[in-house]
């Protein structure tokens, strides 16, 4: 580690405790400062009837993440991490642009050695390779299949009120599409870069929509984020050490501590306690649900997520509740024309030019290919524990193919869903 005046005076094990403190008040204050100043003062608007003003701010872009980052350092080097880092090779790591806005979460002990190790030699052949098809897939993900659904996905919640229950069902569905391969796709860019850099980022996702229990589903999403919680914050708490009913408050306390990190509102604080509570129900009801049918299984805990995305997706508790309220109607009858017409996809347009077709059957036709395709994808994606990324030439021409179409599929900006967090 960059020497300290306190290491030098032989005074820092007095003063460790001290200095993890101040700088976990540091880290929290700064992140709590731009991210939920509002959010507090708005519940002390609601609960004393004031009227303070709101503050003016800019979230620091990716501020969740490397407080993350440096909370995870301070806490290994007060555990006795025999961490030696300079002050450049910590804010290289700290600042290392392909993770910085949207992850995946690294610990230094896994970027700082492969930095080392790096200096002074030029980009492998291989890892360039590799690294190309990861950022290929990345990109065709987020640009082809998450920018298409996301479309519907924000025209439906933009029109509530106009919902019938068929439509509902279908933007909650596309969001739950959007969602994953805008995040996968994020991690697969920033990995691939990392790749071309010489620096392995861990895995973020692992076939989280095959998943046959909400247990299933935490292992394989987001789970650089899941690990952090676990090891910083379930662990310290007891984790499962100290019973039964403390085991399932701990396991409550990470989830809603999951759902505010998220976001400065109460419906991602409601995702995470549902969430938190299934993952209490899993652990109490154990080899029961083992009993299920595989297709059952998987079907409730598919569609227990999209419910719970509903709250994630929602910029309040009421606008989650009123789409809940235009699914439970049973109002079923045709896919709304407007949500069809907003799938986004340039495609369509060229397609419908070329061959005469009406749009907005053609729009709907896609959409159905795209669900479709997309669940196939989801459902049949390659396991972490089995996934090679050695580029073969099969593989380099459909990374070609990938990076092409998704490049003359670019329409103007676009923002990934995580840099909002």
């Amino acid at each position: 580690m960059f020497p300290s005046p306190l290491e030098r005076q032989g005074t820092l094990p007095r003063a460790r405790k001290p200095l993890l403190v101040l700088g976990l008040l540091g880290n929290l204050g700064l992140l709590g400062y731009f991210k939920y100043a509002n959010f507090f003062l708005d519940n002390l608007n609601w609960l004393l009837g004031t009227s303070i003003g709101a503050l003016s701010l800019l979230l620091p872009l990716g501020i969740s993440f490397f407080t993350f980052q440096q909370i995870a350092f301070l806490v290994d080097r007060y555990r006795g991490d025999p961490a030696d880092y300079t002050l450049l090779e910590y804010a290289c790591f700290v600042s290392f642009f392909p993770c910085v806005t949207s992850g995946p979460i690294a610990f230094h002990d896994e970027v700082i050695p492969q930095m080392r190790a790096v200096q002074g030699k030029g980009p492998s052949a291989q890892g360039i390779a590799e690294g190309l098809w990861l950022f290929s897939l990345g990109i065709w993900k987020k640009v082809i299949v998450a920018e298409a659904f996301g479309g519907g996905a924000d025209w439906g919640w933009a029109n509530l009120p106009a919902l019938n229950s068929t439509t509902a069902l279908a933007v909650t569905l596309s969001y739950t599409l959007q969602l994953y391969f805008d995040f996968s796709g994020y991690t697969d860019m920033a990995r691939g870069i990392g790749k071309m850099l010489g620096v392995t980022l861990p895995e973020n996702f692992d076939v989280p929509y095959q998943a046959l229990t909400i247990r299933g589903f935490w292992k394989g999403w987001h789970m650089t984020m899941t690990r952090f919680f676990t090891r910083y914050l379930y662990i310290p708490l007891g984790g499962s050490r100290r019973g039964l009913p403390r085991t399932c408050v701990n396991t409550l306390v990470i989830f809603l501590a999951s759902g505010l990190w998220h976001g400065a509102d109460w419906s991602f604080v409601v995702w995470g306690g549902l969430h938190g509570i299934a993952m209490v129900a899993d652990r109490l009801l154990g080899s029961r649900l083992d009993r299920l049918h595989p297709a059952l299984s998987w079907a409730l805990t598919f569609g227990y997520v999209n419910f719970c995305w509903i709250f994630f997706r929602a910029g309040s508790v009421r606008e989650a509740l009123a789409m809940c309220r235009a699914i439970a109607r049973c109002a079923f009858g045709p896919l709304a024309e407007e949500f069809t017409t907003s799938f986004q996809m340039p495609e369509i347009t060229w397609i419908g030019r070329y061959l005469e077709i009406d749009m907005a059957r053609l729009a709907l036709l896609m959409f159905l290919l795209f669900v479709v395709g997309s669940m196939f994808f989801c459902l049949q994606e390659t396991p972490v524990a089995r996934r090679k990324h050695r580029m073969t030439g099969r593989r380099g021409v459909l990374a070609g193919i990938l990076l092409f179409w998704a490049v003359i599929s670019l329409t103007g900006v676009s923002r990934f869903i995580y840099s909002n967090f």
